[in-house]
């Protein structure tokens, strides 16, 4: 059984790691500052589904063999950083109003531009595959099942920071309302930031 200071520790760096500007945090807040909270919380559940994929990806060795293979690696990280910057471009292109009204401009759902930019960060992987083992102790028990449990833990206090976040960028929203001039310099901010993640990502060299 994993020692409860194993798990306090472990929760504390994964709800730092939540925390980090990125790729999620950025989508949570543009989804529910343009869209509302609801729109925040369904990009915290394609986060958490995408989440379990790489937990499980891990426990089974496949995020391993992604970063032994470089092309793997290349691929899935192009792959990843291309996303990015389509995000990005929709939202520089995207009307300059805090959705009140459906937009003419096609976005995909909040839940798949959670799950997708999630699913393709390989910096997500490699954090299941690099700091998740630190806190493992095959001398307590079945290291699958710690590696499991510390899994779920890591979904669940990931997805709690990421719904504060939510609920952040859901009240802004109705302050922004009323500052529409300000929403768009937002907007722009929250476009350009995704687009550069995308080009960073892009010139990363596997570690």
């Amino acid at each position: 059984m994993i020692e409860l200071s194993t798990l306090l520790a472990f929760t504390l760096l994964n709800m730092s790691f939540a925390l980090i500007p990125g790729p999620d945090v950025i989508c949570i807040l543009s989804n529910s500052v343009s869209r509302g909270a609801s729109a925040g919380a369904q990009v915290c559940a394609g986060i958490a589904c995408a989440a379990l994929v790489h937990a499980g990806a891990a426990t089974f060795g496949i995020t391993a063999f992604l970063a032994s293979v470089p092309t793997a690696f290349v691929v899935v990280k192009t792959i990843g950083a291309v996303y990015l910057c389509w995000l990005g471009w929709k939202m520089l292109r995207s009307p300059a109003s805090v959705a009140t009204e459906p937009s003419k401009i096609r976005r995909a759902s909040p839940f798949a531009q959670g799950a997708v930019s999630n699913l393709l960060n390989p910096k997500v992987a490699l954090f299941f595959l690099a700091i998740l083992p630190q806190f493992i102790n095959p001398s307590l028990g079945n290291p699958g099942l710690q590696a499991a449990i510390l899994g779920l833990v890591s979904i669940t206090s990931g997805t709690a920071v990421n719904l504060c976040t939510a609920a952040l960028g859901g009240r802004a929203r109705h302050w922004l309302l009323a500052k529409p001039m300000l929403f768009q310099r937002f907007q722009q901010f929250a476009g350009a930031a995704l687009v550069s993640l995308g080009v960073k990502v892009a010139l990363e060299r596997a570690r």
